[in-house]
């Protein structure tokens, strides 16, 4: 094995795909002056972007590149393409992809060297066996294709590998690899086509939004006005970001492929038109694709070998960087190596013609950021592609559906733009772009928590206290918060299984406590908005479908899409007339504060303040609750006076707080609303006033078993945006008739007198104690796929593991039997009353009736 030459593949394929295609560049004779959307950037994104934007309707869309398409990350990809993906809602945006790119060489008349032959991924580890089966029970109900493989049919497909050690392979019929250059030179076409402009050798110098949301765009051509700016610069984008103020976390990493010179077998598997299809080899962490007649090969190096080219972060690439790629290094690559000779023994007898080293962006997680901002109207995001051409088609089409209609097609929360906040700073960005490409194959488990870069600087008040009673912490939209506690010697570690964890018993302990004692609980995470003002009723009754509380009460409100799809779940308290605290979840804080802001009215007499940072919140909980409050406080915590819904301002041990009785587990209990200065010395009287009940701490994993109980949805879960409010059974919270109109009204009136096409329900399911459903699992009847879970837990008043689910109204009768698949495994589940379990206010309710 030996390099033949550094790049003569890369650059000769380069060359003959010119001579293959032709591209006209607009030079100074072109320009613009006006645009509906003004597109920043010419590789496959901001192309597939401005050809879908184009092909829908939409009229002067205009592209600017700095230089020519593809000199970015695009023009030296791999061109790898999947419907694979473990997130479920990613799988669609692959999905799109590929439907597109079996179909734009007819549309357009341009090749794009589209191979579709199909992907292996090869396990050879027990564990990546089940995660094989975890994602087939979490994928039957995607319309792409996807199978488990045996052994005999894996050599079949690619003779050229050593079988010894693979236990199995997971399969996708459809995927495949294509030429990036060509790609993104059809999809430019297409645009054209359809009536979008193209200009490159077109540097953006400088951007400002007018008075009336439109944006000026500064070239060297002149200004462009456009009423709609896009950001999907590839490398560029933290530069084009920073020229409107945006500070996005994106730091390019170097990936490394190596070519190698033709293979005998491949050349006559071509001269018989097969090829072998793509390989993922988990254990030694690389991909395989067939380049020719030989062999393309990129690995991902290990988290101590891999390179981020972190000055970029603050000085931007070299000026002129675009076609250039960076200096080689195979001894980063020697694992990786040694792993392929061991798979592909073909590789040790063959050349390596060439290597491409060059930039690829990652953000922190490696998903891309698409969407707006709450920081700027009119300003989107397609940027942080770590595998760009796999998403191209599914993304462009996604932004131009949601650039066009105000609300996305399907819910892509895990892609959204303002999933990251201040508390994502530069280092923080450069630990997890490190993690994430080094362990890029590792298996994902269900509960698994992830390290670098944690703490960040967002902790809440009691962080330490915590951590010092054996607290094991979950990451939440920056801060760290309790999921359980270790109290007698448990293991903290992340779960590595895809069965029933190691803290199964630990969880059932704090649901006890909280059932039969009282329990304390760091809420701070919630998103905490505050909105006070003369006009603060009026507006915030526009944005939610419920009516608005009456003073020192709460409800539940929630905020609808113009086609009554479930954009968010607000807690409301009305402090006074026109004053309003806001309280939603943690990972959909900035989420639903860009809902409010881009909806502000221009000429306003309130403010909406976020004030996440400065809120500490606490949960005290259970059945004795109201006398740890009591020990507290003078004032009255009976039922009758402190009633369910009602919030109060009020001192306890001397900390002024905001107490609403409310709890997400569906027991008695407060939450405790104050300033996040005073978080230790409020724990602190807390704690101390419930010894003598034998108050002890809780996580969010007992919440979610009680709450499953207690029938309350979760959004993100139960309720996103693939679902309207009637079949989430949100029915009490959504008033159709409401005197106020509110976004999403009119669709709601007619989803009302419609019938279901599907009805969420809870199951109750024999698992044998093996496992417990998480969400997204695939449900049977009669030997076919008709739902999927949205979220599960273990029951511990039942001893049985649960989950909440949406079937076809004519499954969802209590009684009927469906089964929910788990590890390849079906298992017999019964749609149950709904819910489980009567909350605290209902059982009281109940008694004095009785």
């Amino acid at each position: 094995m030996k390099i033949l030459s550094y790049c003569v593949w890369k650059r000769s394929a380069y060359r003959a795909a010119l001579g293959r295609i032709t591209c006209s560049r607009n030079h100074s004779s072109s320009s613009v002056e006006n645009a509906n959307v003004a597109i920043i950037g010419g590789g496959c994104i901001g192309t597939s972007l401005a050809y879908h934007l184009a092909k829908f309707g939409v009229n002067d869309v205009c592209l600017l590149e700095k230089t020519e398409l593809t000199a970015g990350s695009t023009w030296h990809a791999a061109g790898l393409t999947t419907y694979y993906h473990p997130g479920i809602n990613m799988r669609k945006l692959h999905f799109d992809s590929i439907k597109m790119f079996n179909k734009i060489e007819a549309e357009t008349g341009q090749e794009i060297g589209f191979h579709a032959t199909g992907s292996l991924r090869l396990a050879h580890t027990k564990e990546h066996m089940n995660e094989f089966k975890y994602m087939m029970g979490r994928h039957t109900h995607h319309p792409a294709n996807q199978q488990l493989v045996d052994l005999d049919t894996i050599h079949f497909m690619h003779p050229l590998l050593n079988m010894e050690g693979i236990l199995g392979g997971l399969y996708n019929p459809g995927d495949g690899h294509t030429d990036p250059y060509s790609l993104t030179m059809a999809l430019a076409a297409g645009a054209r086509m359809y009536g979008a402009k193209i200009l490159q050798d077109t540097p953006v110098t400088a951007t400002r939004q007018r008075d009336d949301g439109s944006w000026e765009v500064d070239t060297p051509r002149g200004t462009i006005t456009a009423k709609h700016l896009v950001n999907a610069a590839g490398f560029h984008a933290r530069q084009v970001g920073q020229l409107s103020g945006l500070d996005l976390p994106l730091v390019p990493v170097h990936h490394q492929y190596m070519v190698t010179a033709s293979i005998p077998m491949l050349e006559e598997w071509k001269k018989e038109g097969r090829e072998i299809p793509a390989i993922r080899d988990l254990r030694g962490s690389y991909y395989v694709r067939q380049e020719r007649t030989g062999l393309l090969v990129g690995p991902y190096e290990a988290v101590d070998k891999m390179v981020i080219q972190d000055d970029w972060y603050d000085d931007g690439p070299p000026k002129g960087f675009g076609k250039e790629l960076f200096q080689h290094d195979l001894d980063r690559l020697d694992k990786c190596i040694e792993h392929v000779v061991d798979l592909l023994p073909i590789f040790n007898e063959t050349d390596i013609q060439s290597v491409v080293a060059g930039p690829i962006t990652y953000s922190p997680d490696i998903l891309p950021l698409i969407g707006p901002t709450f920081k700027l109207k009119n300003y989107w995001l397609a940027v942080g592609f770590g595998y760009g051409i796999a998403h191209s088609g599914g993304a462009g089409k996604f932004l131009a559906r949601w650039m066009m209609n105000g609300e996305p097609d399907y819910d892509l929360i895990e892609c959204d733009p303002d999933r990251y906040g201040d508390w994502c700073d530069k280092q923080y960005l450069l630990d997890k772009a490190r993690e994430s490409y080094g362990m890029n194959t590792t298996p994902v488990f269900p509960g698994e928590e992830r390290w670098a870069g944690r703490p960040t600087k967002r902790v809440s008040g009691v962080y330490q206290q915590t951590k010092a009673k054996d607290a094991a912490f979950g990451f939440h939209a920056g801060w760290e918060q309790p999921h359980f506690f270790a109290t007698q010697g448990e293991r903290k570690d992340t779960p590595v299984c895809y069965l029933r964890k190691h803290y199964h018993d630990v969880v059932g302990r704090e649901v006890d406590l909280i059932l039969n004692k009282v329990g304390v609980t760091d809420l701070t995470p919630f998103g905490k908005f505050m909105l006070e003002g003369p006009g603060a009723t009026k507006f915030l009754s526009s944005m939610v479908a419920n009516t608005m509380p009456k003073v020192n009460r709460v409800n539940l409100s929630h905020l609808l899409t113009p086609c009554g799809k479930v954009y968010a779940e607000l807690t409301v308290t009305r402090l006074d007339k026109d004053r309003y605290y806001i309280v939603t979840g943690s990972g959909s804080e900035l989420h639903d504060f860009r809902w409010l802001v881009h909806n502000l009215p221009k000429d306003r007499d309130f403010t909406l303040t976020n004030v996440t940072e400065n809120m500490g919140v606490f949960g005290v909980t259970g059945k004795y609750a109201r006398d740890v409050m009591s020990k507290l406080t003078p004032e009255d915590m009976s039922h009758d006076s402190f009633k369910f819904l009602e919030c109060r301002e009020m001192d306890l041990a001397g900390v002024p707080v905001q107490a609403t009785r409310i709890s997400y587990t569906g027991e008695l209990g407060w939450e405790l609303h104050h300033d996040i200065k005073d978080s230790a010395k409020l724990y602190d009287a807390i704690c101390t006033a419930g010894r003598a009940f034998d108050i002890a701490d809780y996580g969010t994993l007992a919440v979610n078993s009680l709450r499953i109980e207690k029938g309350f949805r979760g959004w993100g879960a139960e309720m996103n945006l693939d679902k309207n409010p009637f079949e989430a059974g949100l029915n009490p919270f959504i008033k159709p008739n409401k005197k106020v109109r509110f976004i999403g009204q009119d669709a709601v009136k007619k989803l009302k007198d419609e019938e279901l096409k599907s009805k969420l329900v809870t199951l109750i399911v024999e698992t044998h104690g093996r496992q417990d459903p998480a969400g997204d699992e695939v449900i049977w009847f009669d030997n076919k796929v008709v739902g999927n879970t949205t979220s599960g837990a273990f029951s511990y008043q039942l001893g049985k593991s649960i989950c909440f689910a949406y079937l076809p109204p004519h499954l969802a009768s209590l009684g009927n039997q469906v089964y929910v698949e788990l590890l390849g495994l079906r298992y017999p589940a019964i749609v149950s009353r709904d819910p489980l379990f009567d909350t605290e206010p209902a059982r009281v309710a109940k008694g004095a009736a009785s």
